[in-house]
This record gives C-alpha cells, sequence and structure tokens, in this order.
C-alpha cells in the first residue's frame, strides 16, 4: 500500500490545482466581470469630521456607479459632485449609509464637496476622476 501514497498525493494535488482556478487577483476579474456585463460599479466612501476617504475615486464614463456614503462621523454628512449638467449628491445621518446610482458621461476630473454648510469651507473636498 506504501507505493500509491505518492500517486494518491498527486491526485489530490492536482485536485486542488483544478479546483483554485486561475491566478487572476480579484480586482481584475471584479474589472472583467463589470466590462462585461455593464454591472454598476461598487464605490463606498467614508466620511468622518471633515474629510472623505479614499480622497481620490475614480471611474469608468459611461458605465453605472452605485456610490455609498458610510458616515462614521458625529454630524449628517454628504458626497456632491457637478458632473457636466447633472449633480450628484448623496447625504447620510451620523453612524448610518446611504446610496445613490449614477453614470457619469463625461470624462474628467470632478471637485467633490460635502455640501452641509460649512463642511466644504472647513476642507471636506475630494476629487472624483471619470476616465
Amino acid at each position: 500500500m506504501k507505493p500509491s501514497f505518492p500517486l494518491a498525493l498527486i491526485a489530490v494535488l492536482a485536485l486542488l490545482t483544478t479546483a483554485c482556478g486561475s491566478a487572476q487577483p480579484a480586482a481584475a476579474a471584479k474589472g472583467a466581470a463589470l466590462g462585461a456585463t455593464g454591472a454598476a460599479q461598487d464605490v463606498t466612501v467614508t466620511a468622518t469630521e471633515m474629510a472623505f476617504s479614499p480622497a481620490t475615486v475614480e471611474v469608468t464614463a459611461g458605465q453605472p456607479v452605485r456610490l455609498t456614503l458610510r458616515n462614521n462621523g458625529a454630524v449628517e454628512h454628504s458626497w456632491q459632485a457637478q458632473v457636466g449638467a447633472e449633480t450628484i449628491l448623496v447625504a447620510a445621518q451620523p453612524r448610518q449609509s446611504s446610496s445613490t446610482t449614477f453614470t457619469p458621461q463625461t470624462p474628467g476630473t470632478y471637485k467633490v464637496i460635502c455640501s452641509v454648510p460649512g463642511h466644504e469651507q472647513a476642507g471636506m473636498i475630494s476629487t472624483l476622476i471619470v476616465k
């Protein structure tokens, strides 16, 4: 029975290698799936007192974007961008999240602000890049 152990081990390793699939990174696989299906690009932005994270968001023109604003702050925050003629706005109460969906058509770099009075002036600004 001992001589069959190496053959069994090789068979198990071959099965595991096949089951694991390609070594394609998850981000690349997600991007390929988005392009193939036209599904929304999921973007989550976290707001805290006078900051957005990430500070820059990149999306693809002509493809729907589902933007979720997660407010980890103690006061209401919003994420607002003027993209061409369209104003994109999502607001969330403290310790809550809110989402919106939009489809940017015009490539460019756009200023994002928190539209709650005084927040933009306090530095709550970020960037939306549409490629």
